[in-house]
C-alpha cells in the first residue's frame, strides 16, 4: 500500500443521497476517511464495538452528538468517540468530516 495518497485517486462510495465516503489512506492499525455531506445529511447515531474514532470538521457546520453531549461544530473543530460510545452527526450546511479510525474499518474496504 502506498503511504502517500492523492484525494482524487480515492474512489467515492455513495452512502445515501446526502453523503459520500472516501477511504483516503489505511494501514495495519489506522484508517483515514473523508465524508462529504449535503445540508441535511445525517450520520445516524451508532457505536463501534472494536473501533475508536476521531473526527475533524474540514468544512461546514455540523450538530455532533457523542454520548450524552451535543454541540455545534464547524471548520477546525474535532471530536472523539471511544469504543461502544454512541455518536452521530447532522449536517447543518454542506460540509466535510475527516475521520480517523483505529483499528481499520474492514467494512469500508
Amino acid at each position: 500500500m502506498t503511504m502517500i495518497a492523492h484525494n482524487d485517486d480515492a474512489p467515492a462510495t455513495i452512502v445515501d443521497e446526502f453523503v459520500t465516503r472516501k477511504v483516503l489512506l489505511h494501514h495495519e492499525a489506522m484508517m483515514l476517511v473523508e465524508f462529504r455531506f449535503k445540508k441535511g445529511g445525517v450520520g445516524q447515531p451508532h457505536s463501534h464495538e472494536e473501533h475508536e474514532q476521531i473526527g475533524y470538521i474540514a468544512e461546514g457546520v455540523f450538530e455532533v452528538t457523542v454520548g450524552e453531549e451535543t454541540r455545534t461544530l464547524s471548520r477546525g473543530d474535532s471530536y472523539y468517540a471511544g469504543k461502544n460510545e454512541v455518536h452521530g452527526v447532522v449536517a447543518l450546511e454542506d460540509g466535510v468530516i475527516v475521520d480517523t479510525f483505529t483499528p481499520i474499518r474492514e467494512d469500508f474496504l
